[in-house]
C-alpha cells in the first residue's frame, strides 16, 4: 500500500468514525406531552385533490410510538391524495362525512360517515372520494416502540 493510499484510507476511516459519533450523539426527539391540540394550530396544505390539516406531523414521538401522524383530510369528489400504498406504520382512518371507496389489500369497499378502517403494517390500503360531495376523514398513523 502506498503512503498516499494509506493516508486516503486513514482520512476516510476518521471521517466515518466522526460521522458515526455525531449520529449517535444526536438527541432523540422529546415525547409528546399531554395537551390539547387546537384546530387553529394545524399545519394546513391543499391541492386540486382537497386539503389536509395536520395536528401531529409524521415522525412525532409519543410515549408509546416512535412516529405519530394525526390529521384531518378532505377529498373533493373523484379525488384521492395517493393511490393504494403500504408502509411500516399501523393506521386508523375514520370517516367524518361523505362517501367513497376504501382499498384494502387489493379489494375495494364502499365507505360512509361513521366507518373506520384499520391497517396493519405493510398492508396495501387507500381511500378515495367516489361520491359527489366532499369526503372528510381523520387519520391516526403510528410506529409503536417497546414500552416496558
Amino acid at each position: 500500500m502506498t503512503t498516499r493510499t494509506f493516508l486516503i484510507v486513514a482520512v476516510l476511516c476518521g471521517l466515518s468514525f466522526f460521522g458515526g459519533t455525531l449520529w449517535a450523539a444526536k438527541p432523540e426527539p422529546a415525547d409528546l406531552e399531554s395537551r390539547i391540540f387546537r384546530a387553529a394550530e394545524t399545519r394546513t396544505s391543499s391541492g386540486t385533490w382537497g386539503s389536509i390539516h395536520i395536528y401531529t406531523p409524521d415522525g412525532t414521538a409519543s410515549f408509546g410510538a416512535t412516529s405519530v401522524l394525526t390529521a384531518e383530510l378532505e377529498f373533493l369528489p373523484g379525488q384521492q391524495l395517493q393511490p393504494p400504498h403500504q408502509h411500516a406504520d399501523e393506521e386508523f382512518q375514520f370517516v367524518i362525512e361523505g362517501s367513497g371507496t376504501w382499498s384494502l389489500n387489493g379489494q375495494e369497499y364502499p365507505l360512509k360517515a361513521g366507518d373506520l378502517m384499520y391497517t396493519r403494517p405493510w398492508d396495501w390500503h387507500g381511500i378515495r372520494n367516489s361520491g359527489d360531495v366532499p369526503l372528510r376523514f381523520f387519520v391516526f398513523k403510528w410506529k409503536a416502540k417497546v414500552v416496558g
